[in-house]
């Protein structure tokens, strides 16, 4: 999506255009920071943070990369930010959306995926976590999460191949054999 021209009209003071960018983007800038804090709360003041930092330096958003890989970086490393201010390791869990016109048992099956998701990226480090949510979840290239996280992409790839095994590792853990069915029911 080209953002170029709702960028001018927020650079010529379109406050109603900054609120579209917000509302496209602000489900995405929450994940990356609660992936990263792991509490509601924090992940919200970090994501509303993130998108003032973001306004703030508009004008130097020169376009070399996707926008949404600028914000994503922005709210980033405002998550690391709070979460070196805060050192909580509070993990919550998310709330998951009610889909009525999806059947109750793949609801069932829906939730406790993302539970146990949840609680095997919470025992990775909020980077590698980070790794895996931007490659996996947001379909990420792996030169975009270079541009997030500031890390070589050869450091990107070594960690997305260890993060992998380790979720992998505590799925199993967690769930025995079912663990793998559970992921290849919902990849």
């Amino acid at each position: 999506m080209d953002h170029a021209p709702l960028i001018t009209r927020i650079l010529q003071g379109d406050n109603h255009a900054y609120a579209e960018l917000v509302r496209a983007y602000q489900h995405m800038v929450y994940t990356v920071c609660h992936r990263v804090l792991r509490n509601a709360q924090d992940a919200e003041e970090a994501t509303q943070d993130a998108f003032v930092k973001a306004y703030q330096h508009l004008a130097g958003f020169g376009g070399s990369a996707k926008f949404s890989t600028w914000l994503y970086s922005i709210a980033y490393r405002t998550a690391i930010s709070h979460g070196r201010k805060r050192r909580q390791d509070t993990l919550s869990v998310d709330e998951l959306a009610h889909h009525p016109s999806t059947e109750y048992r793949d609801e069932i099956r829906h939730a406790d995926l993302k539970h146990h998701l949840d609680r095997a990226l919470a025992t990775l480090s909020t980077e590698d976590a980070s790794i895996l949510s931007f490659f996996y979840l947001e379909e990420m290239s792996v030169e975009e999460i270079v541009t997030v996280t500031g890390l070589g992409a050869s450091n990107v790839k070594v960690k997305l191949h260890r993060g992998r095994k380790k979720l992998l590792d505590v799925l199993n853990t967690e769930l025995g054999p079912e663990a793998r069915e559970l992921l290849l029911d919902h990849a």
